[in-house]
């Protein structure tokens, strides 16, 4: 059964994990949130791979140039660019894909990092409470909207590669008690008066459950033997600057470095998980799976019961309509390349 147990927690941390090596000069692969923590990290291992296009995302075009020089400090290519990507806007995300089809990118595989952790509420432009909307509306939105040219790459040979960033602790993320009388998940959690300090506080690690969820829907309804191998995976606790956010004050910030002095893994150690799946063979195997040390794992036990299962189905039927409106593309996508589950 998928559950936090802390000993497994501490082993995993202090677990080597496997450099990869095998030989992408054939393959252009996309990172987004690349400008820092455990993107950079993912940019610089493959930068040093020598794929044959790395393309980088970060929040606006000036830390898009400066990525671009802080991994050609690290690993010296050519065959790199980058391209502002906002996930706390739709408008932003179709226009990266705008950008990408008019620039005639191709991709082999998408490495969807980006991800805020805070527990504060605020909305987005378009409505949604922010961590909602950038760590799982936007990024399914992305990876629905790039599915087309990930299928375009793929071959009977290598399966691309859909790679979503989740976390252990999706094991940790409050049960959706009650959501059968819910008319609807999305709108629940988006209501600033269901969203109390205490729902707020396990925000990031309900985003990273609703990931996991999202790779388990869209991985049950591409063809079999699939031609994208969809994973979710948990690059661990790790020195990156995703916790920035929550340090409000001296003591917590005190705290969190304490902890982190204690139980973390470098950014480099945790990054080698997203790289791993991207490159490395046996892809099939990790379709549709939770990944964790470069190895499936099983999920939590709240997302595989038969409630859990339930709240996913209806999860992804919300969210490909909420998606739809935002860009009519996602639901032609869906018809014309995903099954019913």
């Amino acid at each position: 059964m998928g559950k936090f147990v802390v000993s497994e927690f501490l082993c995993e941390q202090r677990k080597e994990l496997p450099v990869a090596s095998t030989d992408i000069s054939d393959k252009s692969i996309l990172v987004v949130g690349a400008n820092v923590g455990l993107g950079f990290e993912a940019s610089v291992h493959l930068a040093q791979l020598r794929p044959k296009h790395l393309l980088v995302t970060a929040r606006d075009a000036t830390k898009c140039q400066q990525t671009i020089a802080d991994v050609q400090q690290r690993a010296s290519i050519d065959t790199i660019d980058a391209r502002p990507l906002e996930l706390g806007s739709f408008e932003s995300v179709s226009q990266f894909v705008n950008q990408f089809e008019e620039e005639g990118f191709q991709i082999n595989a998408l490495v969807a990092n980006a991800g805020i952790q805070t527990t504060r509420y605020s909305k987005t432009v378009d409505g949604w409470e922010t961590t909602l909307q950038v760590n799982y509306l936007s990024t399914a939105l992305l990876s629905i909207l790039m599915l087309p040219h990930l299928l375009e790459t793929s071959t009977p040979q290598s399966a691309s590669r859909l790679i979503i960033v989740s976390s252990e602790l999706h094991y940790l993320a409050n049960k959706l008690s009650g959501a059968d009388r819910w008319p609807s998940i999305l709108e629940k959690l988006n209501d600033p008066d269901y969203c109390t300090s205490s729902v707020m506080s396990n925000r990031y690690n309900l985003s990273k459950m609703l990931e996991v969820m999202f790779v388990r829907e869209l991985s049950s309804r591409l063809p079999e033997p699939t031609p994208v191998a969809v994973s979710a995976v948990n690059p661990g606790f790790c020195h990156s600057r995703l916790s920035r956010s929550t340090e409000t004050n001296p003591f917590k910030t005190l705290g969190v470095a304490t902890v982190k002095a204690l139980l973390a893994r470098t950014t480099e150690m945790g990054s080698r998980t997203l790289v791993h799946p991207v490159v490395e063979p046996g892809e099939l195997s990790r379709h549709g799976r939770y990944l964790s040390c470069c190895e499936p794992k099983e999920e939590s036990d709240y997302v595989i019961s038969t409630e859990g299962r339930e709240v996913s189905r209806r999860l992804w039927l919300e969210t490909i309509d909420v998606l739809s409106k935002a860009d009519p593309r996602v639901q032609r996508i869906v018809d014309e390349h995903l099954r019913s589950r």
